[in-house]
């Protein structure tokens, strides 16, 4: 395995596990799903975060019959993230004014943008970066 290949798969489970933290905090300290709307965040956090994390962990994955490589896992992990978080942050912008409201539609276009890339980028197998990256053994 190549070194950039052993990062980058790091980084998704890192990232996974850490998603899936950010789901347990939301139900633990800001009440759970007594909040409006909670209930989908948290499933698609926990939804991400397994997607991310089992991309980093495993080389294959089986869905029925066939197996999936990890940069197709991510891919997918990748662009739900950046659907969902482009979603809750125009959500938030439309919901009413705030004092973070020019800072909340930057941050939420740039991971919407760049987690959409991202998510071409390991779907399609190195256009940018290095091939060997992507590569399933």
């Amino acid at each position: 395995m190549s070194e950039r290949k052993d990062t980058v798969r790091r980084g998704f489970a890192a990232a996974g596990f850490v998603t899936i933290l950010l789901a347990g905090g939301i139900v633990v300290f800001w009440g759970g799903l007594s909040a409006p709307g909670a209930a989908w965040q948290i499933g698609w956090l926990v939804i991400v975060g397994l997607t991310l994390f089992a991309a980093g962990v495993r080389e294959r994955l089986p869905l029925g019959v066939r197996t999936v490589g990890w940069p197709r896992v991510a891919a997918v992990g990748l662009a739900l993230l950046a659907v969902g978080s482009s979603t809750v942050g125009f959500a938030t912008l439309l919901s009413g004014p705030s004092g973070f409201g020019l800072l909340t539609a930057a941050v939420t276009l740039f991971v919407a943008v760049y987690g959409g890339l991202f998510a071409l980028e390991c779907w399609f197998g190195g256009l940018r970066m290095d091939e060997e990256t992507f590569a399933v053994e």
